[in-house]
């Protein structure tokens, strides 16, 4: 189906045993043109804007026009294991498993090959024997070409990697790299291996001049980078992760992530929970990202450019997070080994939209419209009920397709991209009335019956809630009622003042005019003793500032030692110094703490009080602790 001016076609294509086929919106209608009924087809793929379609099957390579469907060339490689266009769909690069046997005697035996699309011709073709790093990368105007070489990266101008390189990139132990999509200036980024125990490094060059370093992170716990550009290039996020976790705490290695720019900034972004990096995207404003990290249930936070937590979506079952085409919505769910809710909130006003579920999915992708989005459950990941299903983020679902039997695979689904501004941005809508998804009723969870009636407090993890964080939550906070933001102690040291302040109105308001008294009066006023109450604030100072130097376990076993003086006497020196912490959790000992706590702080909060002990002075605490139990 040829695409119309005014409305741009929504198609993806599908792999598997069934073969090749492509299906367009709205209602998931097959195409009858690009269509492959070979069972082999191992690999496909669509040019970066759109316009041309690759696959592989038993004969050889096919690419097809997408915008008239026209055939343009076919290529006998039927080995092919890696697929890639050009940005604009130039050239074609194909990577097959190199065999050694054949030692690359000639031009035919090399496994790695580039095609002018247009005219069909091979331009370059090498020896590549390992599939990490085989694709060349071009910039997003084709003007530059690069590939990697032994210790260091080619760059060729023209677009196709052939002739003498312009430009070399050299660096020590340079295991991977990536260019930005930026379209002027260039940026690169590297990755560089650790040597003799010292740390690796990610850094940030500007092409061509490579001998200055724009950004440089020193990571020790660095085997791979995995890199993350925002849609304008002039900022990237690296996940950095180690194979091996040598504190045991995951058996997937550990994860942190890195944040470089342009400008020269380079951080490590705080995360506040331990775990793994699951997933990161960007904002299509380049201003802003959203990582899903942690521990399951995972948290999931807002982050602005400076790397400073701006909203925190709470935790749950989450490893996707993605944002649609235009920024409007963001979507995080939960895929895989992971039950597949899918949450989607309204980016603007942090507001949840919709929630729902897409059990045993494998597969999620925006469409290029920002509202409809793919989910597939694939094999080899999942072999049984293997099929697809289209929705709108509002949880209508549009199209679905399912194998007819077990036997059959679906392996692969992916939209046709189309250039950037195609599809105009439309409000965000939330849950459709129309819209009800079948829900499974689950068996009830057998309780005994003493505990029927009654609503269960097992919980095993503490379910976090989203929340403003941050600058933004502190603004939020200074607009808040100081009296409501105040522990119980500050509220009533806040109200002592206020009080102390209106009876000594008349006396601060004749300080402030002195020359409004008389001599007589001057000398009354500075011979007078001090009130009780300036006595008593005097006297809470000089406890708090005593107290100052006081420390929890001190506190502590200060406390249990007079208690024990009182209750075991004989055993007193023998427990002295020990550190009775336990002593607190004696259960007959609880209502004298709290009437310890209340005696000394107005409050019957003994966790309270032996958590903040700084205002206690420990030079009361023995006659306090023998007025206890002398009543």
């Amino acid at each position: 189906m040829a695409s119309s001016a005014s409305t741009p076609v929504r198609e993806f294509a599908a792999r598997g045993t069934n073969g090749l086929w492509v299906c367009s919106l709205p209602d998931g209608t097959r195409d009858d043109v690009i269509r492959d009924s070979c069972r082999d087809c191992s690999f496909s793929t669509y040019s970066e804007d759109g316009s041309h379609f690759a696959w592989v099957n038993s004969s050889g390579i096919s690419v097809v026009r997408t915008a008239d469907r026209q055939k343009l060339q076919s290529h006998s490689f039927p080995r092919t294991a890696g697929l890639v266009f050009s940005p604009k769909g130039t050239f074609l690069a194909a990577w097959e498993p190199y065999n050694a046997a054949r030692k690359g005697a000639t031009d035919a035996d090399h496994n790695l090959r580039v095609w002018n699309v247009s005219t069909g011709e091979c331009v370059a073709s090498y020896i590549q024997k390992k599939f990490d790093g085989w694709q060349p990368l071009w910039t997003p105007d084709e003007q530059v070409c690069s590939r990697m070489v032994t210790g260091e990266v080619h760059f060729f101008s023209g677009g196709a990697p052939t002739g003498a390189p312009v430009q070399k990139l050299r660096a020590e132990n340079i295991t991977a790299y990536s260019i930005s999509p930026s379209p002027g200036p260039y940026y690169v980024a590297t990755h560089q291996a650790s040597t003799k125990g010292g740390p690796a490094f990610v850094r940030l060059y500007r092409y061509p001049g490579f001998e200055t370093i724009l950004a440089n992170r020193s990571v020790f716990k660095c085997d791979r980078l995995k890199v993350r550009w925002n849609r304008q290039g002039t900022a990237f996020l690296g996940i950095t992760s180690v194979e091996v976790d040598t504190t045991g705490a995951s058996y997937y290695g550990e994860q942190h992530l890195q944040y470089l720019d342009a400008t020269g900034t380079n951080c490590m972004v705080a995360l506040s929970k331990k775990g793994a990096v699951y997933s990161v995207d960007w904002h299509p404003n380049g201003r802003e990202f959203c990582v899903i990290y942690g521990l399951m249930p995972a948290k999931a936070t807002l982050f602005n450019s400076k790397c400073e937590p701006v909203f925190e979506f709470g935790n749950g079952p989450r490893n996707v997070i993605s944002y649609n085409s235009h920024g409007t919505v963001i979507c995080l769910a939960g895929f895989g080994n992971l039950p597949g809710h899918m949450e989607f909130w309204n980016r603007e006003k942090l507001q949840l939209v919709s929630k729902y579920q897409a059990v045993d999915s494998t597969y999620f992708h925006w469409a290029p419209d920002g509202e409809h989005f793919l989910t597939a459950t694939t094999a080899p990941r999942l072999r049984q009920g293997n099929g697809y299903k289209v929705w709108h983020y509002s949880g209508r679902e549009v199209a679905a397709w399912s194998v007819a039997s077990d036997s059959e695979e679906l392996w692969e689904v992916q939209w046709q991209p189309v250039p950037h501004g195609s599809f105009a941005a439309k409000p965000v809508i939330g849950v459709q009335a129309s819209v009800s998804q079948e829900q499974k009723q689950k068996p009830a969870v057998y309780r005994p019956p003493g505990a029927r009636g009654t609503t269960s407090t097992l919980k095993l993890h503490e379910k976090e809630l989203p929340k403003v964080v941050g600058a933004a939550a502190a603004a939020t906070a200074a607009k808040a009622d100081d009296g409501k933001a105040l522990s119980k102690s500050a509220q009533k040291n806040k109200r002592r003042r206020e009080a102390k302040g209106k009876e000594d109105g008349t006396s601060s308001a004749a300080s402030a005019a002195p020359g409004s008294l008389t001599q007589a009066q001057r000398d009354a006023v500075a011979t007078a003793p001090p009130s009780p109450g300036v006595l008593a604030d005097a006297m809470t100072a000089e406890k708090e500032k005593k107290s100052k130097s006081m420390d929890l376990t001190r506190f502590r076993n200060c406390v249990a030692f007079e208690l024990c003086k009182l209750l075991a006497p004989a055993d007193a020196n023998k427990i002295k110094g020990t550190g009775l912490c336990h002593f607190f959790d004696e259960i007959p000992l609880r209502k004298s703490m709290e009437r310890l706590c209340e005696l000394l702080t107005q409050e019957k909060d003994p966790d309270s009080f032996l958590q903040n002990p700084v205002e206690i002075p420990v030079e009361i605490l023995p006659a306090a602790v023998k007025s206890i139990f002398s009543i």
